[in-house]
């Protein structure tokens, strides 16, 4: 099972005990993918959905909620894999009746005012529009999620603002075709966003892959920089040992002052020490300051000498 799947068993689990819960669910299920058709003079409210799990879900929803049913259909897809999914069928006039009682407009773009009143409420209608065209990357690989809207700019727009403003989320929006994609790329506001849809269970998880991202990056930026440094290292020494044997062929090291002597013997005798290490085996000890200048030292009479 995928990770976008487990997700969505997770949510379509959850309890539906409360009548206002289930009802803004309810309504993201319409606001996500609620089609108007027309059979004659009689107007339909349609919600296709590609998951099955999602169907059911909404059924159950329509049955807790006493929403009559007008006609259910099943749809299974064999091009690529099997792929099962369906629509549900309401009278448009009940289901807008039903809404009304509520205060909710089925016609109205903005974010209607029981969903906004309570965060739990509101966590139930980004639920219904997950359940009803969302789809979540495996955040091991990268952190996205994004919600298929069927529905109007204003709406989405209007569904933007809202979180953006209440609970400090960022969506981003792009059109495709005629829908729009609302989506999160930060793994803070992916959290944030399955806590308020109900996915605790999906939240733990996401959080352990946080982590282990997280120390995945440090390690390797430890890694590149280790590199970097030893590849830097590796060259300055590289230039060290050349400098030192121009000068012992053109001027011979046995002609250099003690100090520059000492250190020039122990460069050629210990390529693979760094500046640090070398300075500990000098007598008497020095810093790596102090070694650094001695081997300026002898890079400048190097150059002087014309071979570098």
């Amino acid at each position: 099972m995928s990770y976008a799947d487990k997700l969505k068993e997770e949510l379509c689990h959850l309890p539906l005990d409360d009548p206002s819960e289930c009802r803004s669910e309810y309504l993201g299920f319409v606001k996500s993918r609620g089609t108007l058709r027309l059979r004659g003079s009689t107007a339909f409210l349609v919600i296709p959905l590609t998951s099955i799990t999602s169907l059911k879900r909404l059924f159950q929803i329509a049955k807790k909620l006493s929403i009559p049913i007008f006609e259910t259909q099943l749809i299974e897809e064999m091009r690529l894999g099997r792929k099962r999914g369906g629509e549900l069928s309401f009278r448009f006039e009940e289901v807008e009746e039903f809404l009304r009682r509520s205060g909710i407009s089925v016609r109205d773009d903005s974010i209607p005012k029981p969903v906004r009143e309570d965060p739990v409420y509101f966590g139930a209608f980004l639920r219904g529009l997950y359940l009803a065209g969302g789809s979540v990357v495996d955040p091991s690989k990268e952190y996205h999620l994004e919600i298929t809207l069927d529905t109007t700019e204003a709406f989405v727009n209007s569904l933007r603002i809202y979180i953006a403003e209440n609970f400090n989320i960022k969506i981003g929006v792009v059109k495709v075709r005629e829908k729009f994609k609302a989506y999160v790329k930060s793994s803070l506001d992916l959290i944030e966003l399955l806590s308020l849809m109900g996915g605790k269970k999906t939240v733990t998880r996401l959080s352990s892959a946080v982590e282990v991202r997280k120390i995945r990056s440090d390690v390797s930026r430890t890694l590149n920089f280790l590199t970097a440094n030893a590849n830097k290292s590796g060259q300055a020494m590289a230039k060290h040992v050349k400098a030192i044997r121009i000068i012992d062929k053109k001027l011979g090291i046995d002609r250099l002052d003690e100090d520059l002597r000492q250190i020039a013997i122990l460069r050629i005798e210990n390529e693979d020490l760094n500046l640090r290490e070398l300075g500990e085996i000098m007598n008497p000890p020095m810093s790596k300051s102090a070694v650094y200048n001695r081997l300026k030292k002898l890079m400048a009479l190097a150059e002087e000498l014309g071979d570098i």
